[in-house]
């Protein structure tokens, strides 16, 4: 049993240890704004009516804070839906995401293996000033097929071509210890990605009187490839960079799956997805460790023809 709990708590103490460096945290950030994304993708309301043709425009902002960083800004989403007939129809979507990096400053471990060796990392270092700007955009389509015999049920089948990018990125840094202890400079994890992104989505309608329905649903994404997270350490007398060949970058964009549920008003088309607001913190938690906030609000606009069938 000894050589059993050991290993249990040397896996424990390195994921503690992993969930404090800088570059694990300041990885998640731009991640949890990416999930936010792919989770609530824009989407028509209600099951399929052959023939119908709909339009949907979606408004939303996203926030989350991974120990002194935090990201926030708007979202916004389209998708044209055309229904051939009421089991199989096809969506075509696009987002465009711009949010702001921030936040206050936090003592963690910074460990580049191909900075300078004088500096001796890693070491512990105080973080001040983070900055940046984030935009994810995007578009595709997906195929989607009523299911079960009152075809309340609806999946969908899809592909994005997606962009993402964090332009300037950064933070001021100064270590509090090792042999260059006072050493002060600028850690930068600008990145830029683009992805080939399958998604699938499967969702149920409730009638919820003549006003309103009610549509659970769950959703999955995989962006492709994972793109390089980069990282630049500038200070006296050097300047290293990952995207000059000084060393192997990280890897940003992760698999996610989440879920949400949207309130529909049938006569105004107006949309609240109340799930998402309630799912997206827990799903954040579990895939991205270190992330203490997150929250997102999607509403969406559907044009006339949307809702539940009688």
């Amino acid at each position: 049993m000894r050589p059993r709990w050991t290993a249990v708590l040397l896996v424990l103490a390195w994921s503690s240890a992993r969930a404090e460096d800088i570059h694990f945290l300041a990885e998640h950030l731009p991640e949890a704004a990416q999930d936010a994304r792919y989770i609530a993708l824009p989407w028509p309301a209600g099951p399929l009516q052959a023939g119908r043709t709909s339009f949907t425009v979606q408004f939303g902002g996203t926030r989350a804070d991974v120990d002194f960083l935090r990201i926030q800004g708007p979202m916004l989403g389209l998708a044209l839906c055309h229904a051939w007939s009421d089991r199989s129809g096809m969506v075509v979507l696009g987002f465009a995401d711009t949010m702001t990096v921030s936040g206050g400053s936090g003592t963690h471990p910074l460990d580049l293996p191909f900075a300078p060796s004088a500096l001796g990392l890693p070491q512990e270092a105080a973080f001040a000033s983070p900055r940046g700007t984030y935009r994810h955009w995007g578009v595709g389509a997906a195929w989607m097929k009523a299911l079960g015999e009152d075809h309340r049920y609806l999946g969908g089948l899809g592909l994005l071509y997606d962009h993402l990018s964090v332009d300037g990125y950064a933070m001021d840094y100064r270590l509090l210890s090792g042999p260059a202890a006072g050493t002060q400079g600028v850690l930068d994890h600008s990145s830029s990605a683009g992805y080939v992104t399958p998604f699938a989505r499967v969702a149920r309608t409730w009638t919820l009187g003549d006003r309103f329905t009610l549509t659970p649903y769950l959703s999955a994404a995989v962006p492709i490839p994972p793109a390089d997270f980069d990282a630049r350490l500038t200070g006296p007398g050097f300047d290293v960079a990952t995207t000059r060949g000084d060393g192997a970058p990280g890897a940003i964009g992760d698999p996610v799956l989440g879920g949400g549920a949207g309130l529909l008003h049938l006569r105004s088309g107006l949309e609240l997805d109340a799930g998402v607001t309630l799912l997206y913190p827990l799903v954040e938690r579990v895939s991205h460790p270190g992330v203490d906030r997150a929250w997102t609000l999607q509403l969406a606009w559907h044009s006339s023809g949307a809702g539940a069938r009688k």
